[in-house]
């Protein structure tokens, strides 16, 4: 309030020599008025406001004090003391107006530091509020990004998982009408070729059923309706009839329901396995072991057939059999699992995969 008081008052010239000699005059003015009639005295506060208002810091001290002589004057009577009593009262009157004024004084320096510190205070919250204001704008847009970026990932991993799914089912599929096809345009017995295209009308059926199911985002046809092991129990009997290849499934350990991706994903292997042994491997047996372990769960799929050197098949997409493998591999490793190959040229082969056995998750009502 001094301050603003100050600005409105003089301005620029306060607290300099035009001001200081405004407060003599003042001062002066109000002695003389005093001593012709101690009514006067009221005048005194003016004095008070004028020594806060115009005089420099270090001065004001001066100023109250030489305010507090016409005012003690005043309230002694209005006359200058001519005696040793009259000049002890008047210093007492003096000495109390000193000390009065003295606490206003000291009172307004505190008040006026507070409301200086109070300024500064709000300064420091206002550019704090400004740079928490840009932080939270920096937040938004790194979560805009970030919401972005996961939107982009969920939809390469959504590509990539209908990617496995088309080539586990449809693909495979259709593999096998070509095979079935070739088999029935190659033999000269119609009792053969009929067989050859009822399997092919088969397959048909199943891979349009499994690309509708694909596009619905089920899980597998196979597991809808049953627990894992029967469902490599069909897929084993209907692939061995299919092929005309000894097939057999062995389950050891105790059996227990499986996260539904854990069992896709042994169901999925086992698949793409068969179709491999079918097309490249012309194998007269094959032998499936599921074995439930504490903790792990291994689908093993071995085969007597021609064998093949896995270093140079795993990485091709060539159509041989290559893309198949690695989207075997990547489906095993995401959800924590390994796959290994083991083969060679005349002897065999021999395909694992181990996955953590994650139970399913029971519902409740």
């Amino acid at each position: 309030m001094r301050e603003a008081l100050n600005r409105v008052a003089f301005g620029p010239r306060a607290a300099g020599p035009v001001a200081v000699a405004h407060f003599a005059g003042l001062l002066v003015l109000i002695a003389v008025l005093n001593l012709g009639n101690p009514v006067y005295g009221f005048l005194g506060l003016g004095g008070y406001l004028h020594t806060l208002l115009y005089l420099p810091r270090r001065a004001q001290a001066v100023g109250v004090a030489l305010t507090a002589c016409p005012v003690a004057l005043s309230q002694v009577g209005g006359r200058i003391p001519d005696g040793r009593d009259a000049w002890f009262g008047y210093l007492a009157v003096l000495f109390f107006n000193l000390l009065v004024a003295g606490m206003l004084v000291a009172f307004g320096r505190v008040v006026e530091a507070q409301a200086r510190h109070h300024r500064q205070a709000a300064r420091e919250l206002a550019q704090a509020n400004a740079r928490l204001a840009g932080t939270l704008a920096e937040n938004a847009g790194l979560h805009a990004q970030l919401v972005q970026q996961a939107r982009e990932a969920g939809a390469t991993d959504e590509r990539q998982r209908m990617a496995r799914e088309i080539h586990d089912t449809v693909a495979q599929g259709l593999a096998g009408i070509v095979t079935q096809l070739q088999a029935a345009q190659h033999t000269a017995q119609p009792a053969a070729r009929g067989r050859h295209l009822e399997n092919a009308a088969a397959l048909a059926r199943e891979s349009l059923v499994e690309a509708r199911r694909a596009v619905a985002a089920l899980g597998p046809r196979q597991l809808l309706d049953a627990e894992l092991p029967a469902a490599l129990e069909e897929l084993v009997a209907g692939w061995g009839r299919l092929h005309g290849v000894a097939a057999e499934l062995a389950v050891t350990g105790g059996p227990c329901p499986l996260h539904p991706e854990v069992e896709v994903a042994l169901l999925r292997a086992a698949q793409e396995s068969l179709a491999n042994v079918a097309k490249h491997a012309a194998a007269s047996r094959v032998r499936l072991t599921l074995s439930y372990m504490a903790g792990l769960v291994t689908l093993d799929v071995r085969d007597d057939g021609r064998g093949f050197d896995p270093a140079g098949v795993a990485g091709s997409a060539d159509g041989r059999g290559g893309y198949g493998l690695a989207v075997m591999r990547e489906r095993v490793q995401a959800l924590a699992g390994r796959l290994e190959i083991e083969s060679e040229p005349g002897g065999g082969t021999a395909v694992s995969a181990a996955l953590p056995a994650l139970a399913r998750e029971e519902r409740h009502g």
